[in-house]
């Protein structure tokens, strides 16, 4: 993982370092990363770290936030390249977000640890509201573009748009404990947990969105179960 030292530029530095902590993330606890440790899997001096970064902590918090930019950008692609109305443009845009979830879901699941640790409760608060604040635009503009057809009935755009991120990013700590159920020889309570949860996402999207007609659905359990046997 290490990379050679070499003089760089200051977005280059901050990149190797967002990089290598991305990558720490899924084969480290995060308790056992060290500054000195990124510095060496980086490739850069203490003064390049402080330049951009105060602590360990503040790369996780840009780390998260880059996933999260990362992961709104794969479902707008999807969703600004798909067909149709409203209804499947919003089942698009939920199919590319979780197929690039799944494709990261390593660092996602390195993330998820670091949440449920008692004592960083208040910290993933901050980091979450913040997400959910970076993902709004998209998610709101999918949203008002299904009012105005009318295939859409909601109360309040915002509001249905907070109380969806919220959900969907909750689904990650159901799938962790999937996870831990199918490694732990469970593979049948694993799928049903995660079937379980997708079904009542699917029904409350739909709620919340006031769905007239269509309905949206929700990726299916089959795409998750590769991340429940993991090799």
């Amino acid at each position: 993982m290490n990379i050679k030292r070499s003089r760089m530029s200051a977005e280059d530095r901050r990149t190797a370092i967002l990089d290598v902590a991305t990558e720490l993330l899924s084969t480290h606890p995060w308790e056992e990363v060290t500054v000195a440790l990124l510095l060496e899997a980086a490739g850069i001096s203490k003064g390049g770290f402080y330049h951009h970064f105060t602590s360990k902590d503040d790369v996780l918090e840009a780390v998260l936030l880059r996933l999260t930019d990362a992961s709104t950008a794969a479902g707008q692609d999807v969703y600004e390249r798909s067909e149709g109305g409203a209804v499947a443009r919003f089942t698009a845009y939920l199919e590319g977000t979780t197929r690039w979830e799944l494709r990261h879901s390593d660092k996602i699941m390195g993330v998820i640890r670091i949440a449920m640790m008692e004592g960083n409760e208040a910290i993933f608060l901050k980091l979450e509201q913040e997400a959910r604040r970076r993902a709004t635009p998209v998610m709101r503009t999918l949203v008002a573009e299904g009012v105005r057809e009318g295939a859409f009935d909601v109360v309040d755009i915002d509001m249905t748009v907070d109380l969806l991120q919220h959900a969907w990013r909750m689904r990650w700590v159901v799938l962790a404990h999937a996870r831990e159920r199918s490694a732990a020889g469970d593979l049948f309570g694993g799928e049903t947990m995660l079937q379980e949860r997708l079904h009542l996402e699917e029904r409350m999207t739909n709620r919340l969105l006031g769905c007239t007609g269509a309905q949206v659905r929700m990726p299916r359990a089959g795409e998750f179960m590769d991340f429940l046997r993991p090799v």
